[in-house]
């Protein structure tokens, strides 16, 4: 057994939800807290304390959501920020959040050089809590802040809450960050959402309500005629990503979802336009990397000069907060899936 139950919370006094604080003991794991929720609903998940109040696992009745790489669940310590490094301890899972400087590829800027994605992922939060909110709609609110502040550089805050509902097969994530420095800084963040077997598989329906389009790089534009079509998993794949401009709704909120009609399950993901203004698409259909990811972000993904030449680079003066609002619903059945698409 790979953790230790150290704290129970019960939800609710009829005990609709339950969420324990665990701890993981071997291998490069050792040391990760969690919070592990489970809801009336079948849906359970995982919030990871030591890792940036990520969410590692995602399931829904025993059945898999997301992708947990071959990495495993990693402890903070092992991160390396250099270049490439951040992929040895990338447990993707089913989210993992890129930032606060950097979302994307390693690069250098103004003297200075960034690695993959990074560090919010990688540090552990602070002044977290699990607290029962009553009221028409009961629900568990899990908060944490996460910092990526350095002396002499950006001092960016990242507050987190994640809202587990009692009986609904849905749940919330709502960020603030804040620039507690005192000078203009760069911001870029990016939700790596992953699905991974059995919701997603050759069978699985790929659902992004595009205005527009575009391929990542050359190889990419090879396959985007297919970009939402699912294939068997190939040992020699190599990745695409493709950038989408959603269609929003009403509310200028996006929807995205992956739907598996063997399994009559999916996943669906709803997104506030208003701040999380792209949407990156990572395909990889390799065998033992098979994994799509879907992720809302408020930048392109190239690097911070290309970021800033083409406009998409966001920045916070200082004191200057920005929200970000997320839904996760769990779709069961292929009417819940048509719903998401006639919406």
């Amino acid at each position: 057994m790979n953790y230790q139950e150290e704290k129970k919370y019960i939800g609710h006094r009829d005990q609709l939800i339950r969420v324990k604080r665990i701890r993981m003991q071997e291998g490069k794991a050792g040391g990760v807290e969690l919070l592990d929720v489970q809801n009336r609903s079948g849906m359970h998940f995982d919030v990871n304390i030591s890792r940036g109040m990520d969410i590692p696992y995602l399931d829904f009745c025993g059945e898999n959501v997301g992708f947990i790489s071959p990495c495993g669940v990693v402890a903070p310590e092992y991160f390396d920020d250099q270049g490439l490094g951040f992929l040895k301890s990338f447990t993707a899972g089913f989210l993992t959040t890129c930032g606060l400087k950097l979302a994307g590829a390693p690069c250098e800027y103004e003297g200075q050089s960034y690695g993959l994605h990074g560090n919010i992922s990688h540090t552990p939060a602070e002044d977290v809590s699990c607290r029962v909110e009553e009221g028409e709609t009961p629900c568990v609110a899990i908060r944490g802040t996460v910092r990526d502040a350095v002396i002499f550089g950006e001092k960016l805050r990242l507050d987190r809450e994640i809202r587990c509902f009692y009986k609904e097969r849905k749940f919330t994530l709502h960020d603030k960050v804040t620039n507690d420095g005192y000078k203009k800084a760069r911001h870029m963040i990016l939700y790596h959402c992953n699905i991974g077997y059995p919701v997603l598989s050759p069978d699985s329906e790929v659902y992004i309500p595009a205005l527009e389009t575009k391929a990542r790089n050359a190889h990419s534009e090879e396959g985007i005629a297919d970009c939402r079509k699912t294939e068997p998993a190939d040992p020699f794949y190599e990745e695409m990503c493709y950038y989408h401009t959603l269609k929003p709704d009403d509310r200028n909120h996006g929807t995205v979802a992956v739907y598996n009609p063997k399994l009559e399950l999916g996943i669906a993901i709803e997104v506030d336009l208003g701040t999380l203004d792209h949407l990156v698409q990572w395909k990889m259909m390799g065998a033992g990397d098979y994994v799509m990811g879907l992720e809302p972000g408020n930048s392109t993904i190239d690097g911070i000069e290309d970021a800033v030449a083409n406009g998409s680079m966001k920045y916070l003066e200082p004191g200057e907060s920005v929200d970000y609002h997320l839904t996760f619903h769990i779709l069961k059945g292929r009417e819940e899936f048509e719903n998401i698409k006639e919406k």
